[in-house]
């Protein structure tokens, strides 16, 4: 046990990041204060799960793969109930057919892909085979020595990856333009609804992601874990309560403003992106790259009795319960078909812009029935190429998580990155 104590913390943001810092704080300082702050009325940030005929639909962070080390150890110290995540019967389409369909077979997938596009298949694995060595090294860096993630970044040299965008990564290793277009673009508009002149490694992060192996969502749904982890934590929660501003004293800690109270906290962590935060800093000089623009997107869900001839599929088909898109086809970047009963399926698009309603009506064979509506202002960062990344420490005792996400964004990011927040804390301490 340590012998010294941190009396009190301040958390700006009860997203996954929010609520993974207060627990791992919790974990290093068991006497803490700790206080977590959020503008909205729930916890869970950019998590949001919709129970839909007794199955959870996620609205926002959808899954989670083997090679994600920090949630993976939470899991087995919470003992927390996961789920393999269905295995996507997945198609893509360009508006017009089909212009690849898997097969529930995860060989006869490979198989396909193989025939299909021959060495751009075997060469992308080989570039993702180099890129997951260096997140494996990013692990071992971060665990033995807890430093700015831009650091860790520097040194595993996947800050390389951050000057180019996910195209030009291709390219460079003779990746064929039918590959990109109908499989790798697909996979990017499906996880961050962006085409690819996506940053590089953001780009190859979604590739990880889809083909590291089985994957994983929480059997209650994800909202299920910030939740959990604030609970663990044991935060006094404030919800609802806006940070307007951070003021560091002379004394070094830090005051924090709320429409009607001022609390001050020896360090906090800002877990929220400063763009939508809108939070003012007084006595402070932050060492920024510039604003960071955010993707906007719009889900929408009807109930009703699917129509396969929208997508020029026949009745006695099984359809494909993952639908991707090409570039050409626009906007939307996803359909997910779900069975609801025996005649009824649950049709969810995902789109960036507002999605016309006409299109469920062509989707149906009846009248369907809105199931939800809903609008994320900031899904994700608009990952472009980076001259450099901005610090996670903006000051002594106050850190900044989102920092690394101009690079790349996920549950696993936000949760190592808030680990490694209160680690570079505990050695502040320890100085």
């Amino acid at each position: 046990m340590l012998d010294f104590k941190l009396s009190n913390l301040a958390v700006v943001g009860a997203g996954i990041g929010g609520c993974s810092a207060a627990y791992f704080a919790r974990k290093h300082f068991p006497d803490m204060k700790l206080t977590i702050y959020d503008s909205q009325e729930r916890i869970g940030g950019r998590i949001l799960t919709c129970k839909v005929a007794g199955r959870p639909i996620e609205l926002g962070a959808t899954f989670f793969n083997r090679i994600n080390r920090t949630l993976l150890d939470i899991l087995k110290t919470e003992k927390l109930e996961t789920t393999p995540f269905e295995r996507m019967n997945f198609a893509v389409w360009n508006g017009s057919n089909f212009v690849f369909r898997s097969n529930k077979e995860s060989l006869t997938t490979f198989l396909k892909l193989l025939l299909e596009y021959r060495f751009s298949l075997t060469r992308t694995y080989l570039l993702l085979r180099k890129v997951s060595s260096q997140v494996a090294q990013l692990y071992q860096e971060e665990r033995k020595n807890p430093s700015d993630m831009l650091q860790i970044f520097e040194s595993t040299l996947i800050d390389k990856w951050k000057r180019k965008t996910f195209y030009e990564a291709l390219k460079e290793r003779n990746i064929g333009q039918a590959f990109i277009d109908e499989i790798a673009t697909p996979i990017t508009r499906i996880i961050y609804s962006q085409n690819e002149d996506i940053g590089a490694f953001a780009g190859l992060s979604s590739l990880i992601g889809i083909y590291s192996g089985e994957t994983y969502s929480f059997a209650e749904g994800n909202s299920i874990l910030p939740i959990h982890l604030a609970q663990a934590s044991s935060a006094t929660i404030k919800m609802g309560k806006k940070v307007d501003a951070i003021e560091k004293t002379p004394k070094g800690n830090y005051r924090v403003h709320t429409e009607n109270d001022v609390m001050v906290f020896d360090n906090v962590i800002i877990a929220a992106p400063l763009e939508i935060a809108n939070i003012k800093f007084d006595g402070l000089s932050l060492k920024r790259c510039g604003a960071q623009p955010y993707q906007s997107v719009y889900r929408s869900a009807m109930r009703g009795v699917f129509k396969p001839e929208y997508f020029n599929l026949d009745n006695s088909i099984n359809f494909p319960n993952t639908i991707l898109t090409t570039k050409e086809t626009g906007p939307i970047t996803q359909y997910s078909i779900q069975k609801a009963s025996h005649t009824e399926s649950v049709v969810t698009i995902s789109s960036t812009e507002p999605v016309n309603r006409t299109i469920f009506t062509d989707i149906f064979k009846n009248s369907p029935v809105s199931i939800f509506d809903h609008y994320w202002k900031a899904a994700y960062p608009i990952f472009k190429p980076l001259s450099r990344l901005s610090p996670t420490r903006i000051d002594k005792g106050l850190m900044y998580l989102n920092a690394i996400e101009p690079m790349v964004s996920s549950m696993e990011t936000s949760v190592l990155s808030a680990k490694n927040a209160v680690r570079m804390l505990l050695a502040e301490k320890l100085e």
